[in-house]
């Protein structure tokens, strides 16, 4: 991992809806930038996992080039199109979605830089660190940390967290994801590698307070990062667009608080169970999506959304940008054709809040429109088709690979059949890596 904590007149966001930022006063805890990377064969992927609000087009410029420039610092070990980047969505960082004017001052610019090249040296650290691996997969719940955050009320939708103290019915209320799923990457003699944990909140602990922090899923990585057995922490956020905590800007405390109860469950996890990496597979697409022609945003007509897909045998992981519902994602993953699909929230270029329908005949906050919500109404239909295809796709590759494999075995004679059962091909082995300094 790597320090992308910004100068402190490189602010926070206090206001989307009147696009105003103010400088930070502190430092509470430091940004992170963490990095994965997977290898098998001729496929590479890197993931890297930011302590940022989440990353634009209208702030870093043409999201393709902002890719390609870190690439090409990495010594020609990676192209723009195997990097996944995903953002925690911690508030506490620089606004640098472009919903106030800080991405055009000089500040940001030069943090910007220093970004670009501080995700080239983590990237690099991390494929010379690789080396073989194993995986498992372990899910829990974390209960009164999270909830459905959009109330309905005579008065209309209100956010949860005006309605204080939180009943305890407000809890259960669905569609919510309170699933913390754990991904272990261990080397062939049991080292740590690296940990991820994917869990679904809006990281708002310390919203609008003047100082620069990670929220809970830094607390969450740090407490991690201090057991001797787990390698390098990243935290995936999930489908967090309607999922808030119980309470907003109660301090760092709630943000440790929660932080560590993650990190809890995530030690006191069930067995886990083994990943069989029979297959590994990336893919992505990009789909344009109209933009809803309303004030507070620029004249343009469509918006690029960028999805990617990984697959590790029997599970699939989910790469969709902006910030889902629930229920979005609990639609993809009820389709999906594999048997552990995970979905990441915040990733690549963000699009905005992507409601469903129901959520603008509902209204509220994240139905907008303003800069934080301006995509046309039938945004989420298109995203979840495009991704429910994106998934078929890399199952009927996968198969078709097996059919390919299975038919240059028939070709093979027993003599040959037995050498190879009797040896470790059939352990397939995949390399992973993370890198951590300071």
């Amino acid at each position: 991992m790597i320090d992308i904590t910004p100068p402190l007149n490189v602010g926070l966001l206090t206001s989307s809806v009147r696009g105003e930022w103010k400088p930070f006063e502190s430092i509470r805890s430091t940004l992170k930038a963490r990095a994965l990377v997977l290898e098998s064969g001729q496929i590479r992927v890197a993931l890297l996992s930011l302590d940022l609000l989440g990353l634009a087009d209208v702030a870093v410029g043409d999201w393709s080039q902002f890719k390609r420039d870190i690439a090409s610092e990495t010594s020609k070990f990676f192209h723009g199109d195997q990097i996944v980047i995903t953002c925690t969505h911690t508030h506490n960082a620089p606004e640098s979605l472009g919903l106030t004017d800080l991405h055009r001052t000089p500040q940001f610019r030069d943090w910007l830089q220093q970004l670009r090249r501080s995700l080239s040296r983590v990237l690099i650290q991390a494929q010379a660190a690789a080396r073989e691996c194993m995986v498992s997969l372990s899910t829990s719940e974390l209960n009164n940390f999270s909830l459905h955050r959009r109330i309905p009320t005579d008065a209309g939708i209100v956010m949860s967290d005006s309605l204080q103290p939180i009943a305890a019915e407000l809890f259960l209320r669905q569609p919510v994801d309170q699933r913390v799923r754990s991904l272990r990457f261990q080397g062939l003699d049991g080292s740590p590698i690296a940990t991820a944990v994917h869990a679904v909140c809006h990281p708002v602990h310390e919203m609008c307070l003047p100082h620069v922090s990670a929220d809970f899923p830094g607390d969450l990585c740090r407490a991690l990062d201090e057991q001797p057995d787990l390698g390098t922490a990243l935290f995936f956020n999930g489908a967090a667009g309607d999922v808030n905590p119980p309470t907003v800007s109660d301090g760092p405390e709630a943000a440790a608080l929660h932080g560590e109860a993650l990190a809890k469950a995530v030690l006191t996890l069930p067995q886990r169970q083994p990943v069989t990496i029979d297959n590994f597979r990336f893919n992505r697409r990009t789909i344009q999506l109209r933009v809803r022609d309303e004030k507070g945003r620029p004249t343009q007509l469509t918006c690029a959304a960028h999805l990617s897909g990984l697959q590790l045998g029997d599970l699939a992981i989910l790469f969709l940008p902006g910030e889902i519902f629930s229920e979005t994602a609990s639609s993809i993953e009820k389709i999906s054709p594999f048997r552990n699909t995970i979905i990441v929230g915040m990733a690549e270029s963000s699009i905005g809040y992507v409601p469903p329908k129901q959520a603008f005949q509902e209204g509220g906050y994240e139905s907008g429109p303003g800069k934080w919500s301006f995509l046309q109404k039938d945004a989420e239909a298109l995203l979840r088709n495009e991704a429910d295809c994106l998934l078929k796709d890399l199952l009927q590759r996968s198969m078709s690979s097996a059919r390919n494999r299975a038919s240059s075995h028939d070709d093979e004679n027993i003599f040959q059949r037995r050498e190879r059962q009797n040896s470790i091909h059939g352990l397939l082995q995949k390399r992973f890596s993370t890198q951590k300094f300071d």
